[in-house]
């Protein structure tokens, strides 16, 4: 028989023990939720998308797209379609999604973090059946080409590839210019983060914002419907001349010869 002592003990022991547990609960509930965020901030970016999985084009249209001829989409590589870190060279801290892709290049002795700007894949399985495919970058090709073969997948699309030693020298800036890709103004255009490489193929270029790490880009995504109403057009620059305004190319080269006269 239980003496109300011993029934005073065991209900101190309890609400000690029921204490205890509150106060664990409580400590470890901002570890997990911080845990939970940071699995959801890792794969947030990846959140899977349902697309058609073929083109769905009325008589009328395909009767159109048959009377002008295939365009060439010349697109750049860095912070358009990707983004590269180099090992221990962080900025500030390592970002919260996982790359991609890593190399190394013995020639350097660097290790290559590449980071695929979201919904890329798609992007190039949609727009290669669109278009001819080139690809021009500024870098150069041991580092670009491990890239390319990487997003390329064995699929073939990334084949026609431009590199540094393709770009033409304007006042110590690598120009891509277009013509490279396509002697046929009317059926090249340019993707491009880089509003100075807009500007030397003004009109014949889609400017695109800078891919960064770790947000929730929708870019590539965006440019589906125009870049699809593109290639009914005879003529892009009709287009492109109207839509699009970069700085002038003189305008251009006389702001980079002042910079270079006065350092």
């Amino acid at each position: 028989m239980l003496l109300k002592s011993d029934s005073f003990m065991i209900y101190l022991f309890g609400v000690a023990t029921l204490g205890l547990v509150m106060s664990m609960i409580c400590a470890m509930v901002p570890r997990l939720r911080l845990c939970l965020g940071k699995i959801y901030q890792i794969y947030a970016e990846y959140t899977p998308v349902i697309y058609l999985s073929e083109d769905r084009l009325t008589p009328v249209s395909k009767s159109r797209l048959s009377l002008v001829d295939k365009k060439t989409l010349v697109i750049d590589m860095d912070e358009t379609m990707i983004t590269t870190l180099r090992k221990g060279k962080y900025q500030k801290k390592p970002p919260s999604v996982p790359h991609d892709f890593e190399f190394y290049l013995p020639e350097s002795d660097v290790t290559f973090y590449v980071y695929k700007r979201p919904h890329l894949d798609y992007f190039l399985d949609r727009v290669s059946k669109w278009y001819d495919l080139t690809i021009f970058t500024a870098g150069i090709e041991i580092y670009a080409s491990p890239i390319l073969d990487f997003l390329d997948r064995g699929k073939g699309i990334l084949n026609r590839r431009l590199y540094r030693h393709d770009c033409i020298d304007i006042l110590g800036l690598r120009a891509k210019y277009v013509s490279l890709a396509s002697t046929d103004l009317s059926n090249v255009l340019l993707l491009d983060n880089s509003r100075t490489e807009c500007s030397f193929n003004a009109g014949n270029a889609v400017h695109i914002k800078s891919y960064r790490i770790d947000s929730r880009d929708q870019a590539l995504i965006n440019l589906l419907p125009f870049l699809d109403a593109l290639r009914f057009t005879k003529d892009v620059r009709s287009i492109l001349q109207r839509c699009t305004r970069f700085e002038c190319l003189t305008t251009l080269l006389e702001s980079v010869t002042q910079k270079t006269l006065r350092s």
